[in-house]
């Protein structure tokens, strides 16, 4: 998406901006999900993209106390334009006066600012003695001029051209008890800018993951003239933004990577955005006792500023919570806002599914294959040769069946069992073979006749009956 100046980009822009400056009260807004958050399409479980590179929003904080000119003083007669208890309009109310204790700004110059203190000692009506600074919010160009601070505008950010925001954010170290303990707040500067990121996508099973592989920033090497120009109308100061933004990466790039040559955003694209910035920077957030909740005052416009409690105490700008990583989520989701417009370019890729093969190795089958080949060849040689020698074999061969179902002569079974006999049953049993004749039964080996007298039984078998 090399060009924005898409106005339905701007108001999902602002609806971006909102929850991430003064509806921090929950940090679910920043929590990593694993749903796309851009607008994707895979028809099966598993998509992979090529390397693109896209029109991004970057972040970036640092710690900035030391290049402040910070101290703490206790002024009479200050003028508290951070109290929550100012309603406005700054036409027929001006600011309140009093004693504030504090760390201040730049504490000898005609304006100071204060970072971090609370109200001594009132004089006028509209602030409350004790109320307490905890989190302060500086855009470093004039709220109203648009003139830099610091030169052009930063602190530490200078070699970065045309940010969408830079400002400080000041915190107390420590909630209020600090305040009071006169610890020094901290001081960050935070910068939003327009840059080019380089990234691979991946989409597998229902979980999307992105790595930046580069990134490109709007690095100027050499000042250039102030893109604010105020005219003076009837009704007020007219405000407009001057220049166009363009981005021309050199970023190494591998073969396959989709890219656009030069990035761009209009000059209304920027007026508009950076308007958005205004109703959050600069605002304050305060309190009058660890009891009660902090209050947030924004919108600090002529006509009076807006105020809100949250819901708990969480603030994700108020130490000690990550800033740096809120602002990149902050930075992320303005980006992704940016890859979801309707006039988007869309990145193919290639889609995978999962098909099942089978491998078969024939060599294991081998042993498997020789056994059974080997098993037939003994039970046909095993056949032919009880075939051949039939009259030979009998028919229940060595089985034991024949005694268990017929029993033997009861003389057999008296010498077998008889005290007198030498050896054990067992061992005279195995002595014992016994026969089938076709018409005589059961004869016992040796023996043409039985040596006993057939006693009949019931549900006798007929003779030669198996």
């Amino acid at each position: 998406m090399p060009t924005v100046h898409n106005p339905s980009r701007m108001a999902m822009v602002r609806s971006v901006i909102e929850p991430h400056t003064y509806e921090t009260n929950t940090d679910h807004s920043y929590e990593i999900g694993t749903r796309p958050e851009i607008p994707l399409s895979c028809p099966t479980s598993n998509c992979t993209f090529p390397e693109y590179e896209t029109l991004a929003v970057c972040s970036s904080c640092s710690e900035v106390s030391h290049l402040l000119d910070i101290s703490f003083s206790c002024m009479e007669n200050a003028t508290i334009d951070w109290s929550a208890g100012w309603t406005g309009p700054l036409s027929d109310v001006p600011y309140p006066n009093g004693t504030v204790c504090g760390y201040f700004l730049n504490s000898t110059s005609e304006t100071p600012i204060l970072l971090s203190g609370y109200i001594a000692e009132t004089f006028d009506a509209g602030a409350m003695t004790g109320e307490t600074l905890l989190v302060r919010h500086i855009p470093l160009t004039d709220f109203n001029t648009k003139e830099p601070l610091y030169g052009v505008g930063s602190v530490n950010y200078k070699h970065i051209g045309n940010p969408l925001l830079d400002a400080l954010v000041v915190s107390a170290a420590n909630g209020s008890e600090s305040v009071y303990a006169k610890q020094a707040p901290l001081v960050q500067e935070c910068i939003l800018s327009w840059c080019v990121q380089s990234i691979k996508s991946s989409y597998d099973w229902g979980k999307y993951s992105e790595n930046v592989t580069s990134t490109h920033l709007n690095i100027v090497h050499e000042a250039s003239a102030w893109p604010w120009e105020v005219s003076e109308t009837e009704k007020g100061q007219d405000l407009v933004y001057t220049q166009n933004i363009t981005l021309e990466p050199h970023i190494q790039r591998t073969n396959g990577t989709v890219f656009d040559s030069t990035y761009t955003v209009d000059n209304v694209t920027m007026f508009t955005a950076m308007m958005l910035f205004d109703d959050f920077f600069p605002s304050s957030y305060t309190t009058t006792n660890d009891s009660e909740t902090p209050i947030l005052r924004f919108r600090n416009y002529a006509d009076g500023p807006s105020t809100r409690e949250f819901d708990t105490k969480f603030n994700a700008w108020q130490a000690p919570n990550n800033l740096t990583h809120y602002m990149e989520r902050f930075a992320l989701a303005l980006t992704n806002t940016i890859r979801s417009s309707a006039d988007k370019q869309m990145t193919f890729g290639e889609a995978y599914n999962k098909e099942n093969y089978v491998s078969v190795r024939w060599e294991w089958l081998t042993l498997p294959l020789g056994l059974l080949f080997i098993s037939l060849i003994f039970l046909a040689a095993t056949v032919a040769k009880s075939a051949v020698e039939r009259d030979r074999v009998g028919v229940w061969k060595t089985s034991a069946y024949a005694t268990l179902l017929y029993g033997l002569p009861d003389d057999m079974q008296h010498k077998i069992t008889r005290s007198g006999s030498t050896g054990t049953p067992r061992a005279k049993a195995k002595e014992l073979k016994v026969k089938l004749q076709g018409t005589q039964g059961w004869r016992v080996s040796g023996n043409l006749f039985s040596p006993f007298v057939t006693k009949p039984r019931p549900n006798q078998p007929p003779p030669g009956w198996i």
